[in-house]
């Protein structure tokens, strides 16, 4: 909260009157934000190091799409060759290929875009404390934005997601939740309420892009409906203005990222015909509440209407995808969740990273716990619009608190909202106060300690390092993986978490992956290397491989290695080398590297 301008109580004006105080605010933090993270930036631009194993593929895909891959094939042809199709989309690619083009006007391939993974990020956080300031907006004045800013930063979230480097779509999914959010804050005023339509049709938007902001988008559809219900005919505008932003966007949406081919596909993890046709029933039935309005008079009669509407859009997804229902992970093998997906730290459970470590857990979870308590509090203090947004506000944090116990990952889509809750909770206090100037500054970073994750990171204990597997990053580092591609072209046989970034740093193709829709190869390179090595040949033989790569710093590597003590995986990292491979000295230690001899 250090950037806090003091003017924030009297702010700098110009001439018309117009005040600095949140520009400065929000060209602070990200002044901080590139001062905290510049040695990762040089190490992005001298070494085109990827720190996430999506961000390599990421730009695998970017790379292939100007290449010439069609648009609507997402396809990694080099993944479990001929290809495993992704449960991505275009959308990102979208910006990172203009950034890409533009950066070649000037500089060759490889700076252009080593320029856009640095430019990409930062332009995102930019527009995140934008969006955060917009949202807050709607609950004061130029004091919650501020704070709100300074809260945005001090999650932390922002040293994950935006990142130089982080080119994945978690980034621009915050950016668009936070805006959605701040769109259906404003549209609960009857003289906003066009801005309905702005908010569903970014949550298509957010849809083509995955599924992640899903619980979000359902709370948020809720809102109007709900709202309708006790505001009645004052609030049909906003009806009719989701409902069209809604189909709008879904239309454009689906038939702008899936192909053809695919548009009866009823995939659970992606936009796909399933999530469309519940879409539009829902719009259909929102639209259909506005239409009755006139009629519907009383709060009883509006909250039969709404339960009965409410069905179509559950109805038709039941009808197009019922297995959508379930978990969005329900075809993947089970030995392959329990190896590989159980030990991605950011799908963990709260809980379950609470056992082994406390303090990040606490980090994570008692800032947004706080906030949503603050929230609720203001909201029961408050009255009219005011009291109908902060609602909608606690019950988005409320969601994004809960669904952490079923992945971390979603606190940086939830760290921003809390961050308005916790300014709003902030100010409110603040304003009882009569401190001016420099000090009224200082209470406003001591009010808003509760909600910021900094602030529980720098009192509690360190939680004590991983035992085992901690340097799993020197094996995906470019000095590792871009020698291999010194080798003939061929089919690498690796640990899943190596695919991505022999993928991005070599020219060879691999069998594992870090995606689910890679099922069938990540089994097979699961059970090889659990396997013992005389078995395990005739699993790897039959993979077509020619290259066999393990690291055995890998977390995952111990693991398995672990797991199995005569397998193929503990035998390579204990030094032992089965008749059927000869190491090749190609300088990508830590990887060991052997070829896969030909059958004599």
């Amino acid at each position: 909260m250090t950037f806090i301008p003091a003017t924030m109580t009297r702010p700098a004006e110009s001439a018309q009157g117009r005040s600095f105080a949140l520009p400065i605010a929000i060209l602070g933090a990200l002044a901080l934000g590139i001062a905290a993270t510049l040695g990762r930036a040089e190490d992005v631009w001298r070494t085109g190091a990827f720190f996430d194993t999506d961000d390599a593929l990421r730009m695998t895909q970017v790379r292939d799409l100007l290449a010439g891959q069609s648009w609507y094939d997402m396809t990694v042809a080099r993944m479990d060759p001929p290809g495993s199709f992704m449960h991505w989309s275009r959308t990102v690619d979208v910006p990172l290929v203009l950034f890409m083009k533009f950066f070649g006007l000037f500089a060759g391939p490889a700076t252009a875009e080593a320029l856009t993974r640095l430019a990409f990020p930062l332009v995102l956080l930019a527009a995140l404390y934008v969006a955060v300031a917009w949202a807050s907006r709607q609950f004061g004045d130029e004091y919650e934005q501020i704070v709100a800013v300074g809260l945005a930063f001090a999650t932390g979230s922002v040293f994950t997601q935006f990142i130089p480097g982080r080119i994945d779509h978690h980034a621009p999914q915050i950016v668009l939740l936070v805006l959605m959010t701040g769109a259906a804050l404003a549209a609960l005023a009857p003289s906003r309420a066009k801005l309905a339509g702005v908010s569903s049709a970014l949550a298509a938007v957010s849809l083509s892009i995955s599924v992640e902001n899903l619980p979000f988008i359902l709370v948020l559809a809720a809102a109007q409906p709900l709202a309708w219900i006790f505001r009645g005919d004052e609030q049909r505008t906003a009806l009719l203005s989701y409902a069209l932003g809604l189909v709008a966007g879904l239309v454009v949406c689906f038939f702008a990222t899936v192909g053809p081919q695919r548009w009866l596909v009823p995939a659970c993890d992606a936009l796909s015909v399933g999530y469309t046709v519940a879409g539009l029933a829902g719009a259909g039935g929102v639209a259909a509440l506005a239409a009755l309005s006139p009629q519907l008079r009383g709060v009883a009669a509006r909250l039969c209407a709404v339960a009965v509407f409410g069905a179509a859009p559950i109805a038709a997804l039941k009808l197009t995808a019922p297995l959508c229902f379930g978990d969005p992970f329900v075809g993947l093998d089970p030995l392959v969740r329990l190896i590989w997906l159980d030990n991605v730290a950011e799908v963990r459970p709260l809980f379950a990273l609470a056992r082994s470590q406390p303090a990040f857990a606490a980090t994570l979870g008692l800032p947004i716990a706080a906030a949503l308590l603050a929230t609720i509090v203001c909201a029961v203090h408050a009255t009219g619009v005011r009291r109908g947004r902060l609602t909608l506000l606690a019950a988005l944090i409320a969601a994004g608190l809960a669904m952490t116990f079923w992945g971390v990952r979603v606190y940086s889509s939830v760290a921003p909202l809390a961050a308005v809750g916790g300014a709003v909770a902030a100010t409110v206090s603040l304003r009882r106060f009569k401190a001016k100037g420099a000090a009224r500054a200082a209470l406003a970073a001591l009010f808003s300690l509760p909600y910021a994750a900094a602030a529980y990171a720098l009192v509690l204990p360190a939680d004590a390092p991983p035992t085992s597997g901690g340097g799993t990053m020197s094996c995906l580092r470019p000095e590792a993986m871009k020698p291999l591609d010194a080798l003939p072209t061929g089919l690498v046989f690796a640990p899943i978490d190596s695919g991505s970034h022999l993928l991005a740093f070599t020219r060879h193709s691999v069998l594992g992956a870090p995606y689910h829709r890679n099922n069938r190869a990540n089994r097979l390179v699961i059970d090889a290397f659990l396997a013992p090595p005389d078995q395990a040949e005739r699993l790897v033989r039959g993979s077509g491989a020619d290259y066999l790569v393990i690291c055995p710093a890998q977390m995952q590597a111990v693991t398995i290695a672990e797991r199995a003590p005569q397998g193929l995986a503990a035998t390579l990292i204990a030094g032992g080398i089965p008749a059927w491979l000869s190491p090749l000295d190609v300088g990508s230690a830590p990887n060991l590297a052997f070829r896969v001899n030909p059958v004599k």
